[in-house]
């Protein structure tokens, strides 16, 4: 892997070390161990060997390459995997605001090429998807080792955004994955409350596990300014000149309850909701997200 791509990022990974993302819920997967199955066996084509490691499934060791080298190994299966991760990166026009340092977009694909390099380390698969208002890119979950290339690509080339729908496109890619896993969100959720609990229950009507990162910029939690300012609408054409001291209390209020408002909607639904403030290194806020997720088991 070579570091030209810019969200490759080595030492984001080194944070991250050999620090784990475990599903909590049962998921349709093969390896045993690390992640729940409901299945208790499976039959499938195996594509290659690999040497056994402790942790590994007896089941799966190829007792002909036993018997003829005295070496334990197990068989590869097409699809191996404990877990099938789905991303969702939301590639709208608001995500690419930015007040200081890198837009909301550049910090959530920072956010999703570590969890890919994550979970594919953990012989997971995982896949990619690029929304705004319609799906504009998917890669379907893999487990293979070129799948984080092709990921960092996907990523390093986002289409131009455009105004956003979430919820009609969280029942979209609902429809799309037909074996229960995980489902990523990263996004700033942007859009009507309502709309997007119900793109989330369509998850957890189909089994899925679902974890939520709501990533917004750290002006739009605390609305820093000061002096008269043009806003403009990045998902439409608004524009308006004020002084902001005569909206702050307003628009906090707001603000918050916006949050608190999808907070409590993957509350209720099960779902791991986490307020990203892009003021914090991705890096550091993944390690205390997983750290945290480790204690809670």
């Amino acid at each position: 892997m070579n570091g030209n791509n810019r969200y490759f990022d080595p030492d984001g990974l080194a944070r991250i070390g050999n620090m784990e993302l475990v599903a909590r819920q049962v998921v349709e997967g093969f390896l045993t161990g690390r992640h729940r199955s409901p299945y208790h066996g499976f039959s499938v084509e195996y594509l290659d060997h690999r040497a056994y490691t402790p942790g590994d499934d007896i089941r799966s060791l190829d007792w002909k390459i036993l018997a003829r080298s005295d070496k334990y190994h197990v068989k590869l299966f097409q699809d191996e995997t404990n877990l099938r991760a789905t991303i969702l990166l939301d590639c709208s026009a608001s995500m690419t605001f930015k007040s200081d340092g890198m837009s909301k977009l550049e910090y959530g694909s920072f956010l999703a090429a570590a969890l890919a390099h994550l979970m594919l380390r953990q012989k997971d698969a995982v896949g990619l998807t690029l929304f705004d208002r319609e799906v504009r890119a998917s890669l379907p979950p893999r487990a293979r080792p070129s799948q984080f290339r092709q990921i960092l690509d996907l990523l390093d080339q986002p289409p131009t955004g455009s105004d956003t729908d979430v919820g009609s496109i969280l029942h979209t890619v609902a429809e799309r994955i037909k074996r229960r896993g995980l489902v990523i969100i990263i996004s700033d959720l942007i859009d009507d409350e309502a709309k997007i609990a119900n793109g989330l229950q369509h998850f957890r009507h189909n089994r899925h596990e679902v974890v939520v990162f709501q990533v917004m910029d750290d002006a739009e939690l605390t609305f820093p300014y000061d002096r008269i300012t043009r806003f403009k609408d990045l998902e439409g054409a608004g524009r308006v000149v004020t002084n902001p001291k005569s909206l702050r209390t307003r628009y906090l209020a707001r603000i918050n309850a916006f949050t608190d408002a999808i907070k409590t909607a993957c509350f209720e639904r099960g779902i791991s909701y986490n307020l990203v403030n892009t003021k914090q290194p991705y890096d550091m806020f993944l390690a205390a997200y997983l750290e945290k997720r480790a204690r809670m088991g």
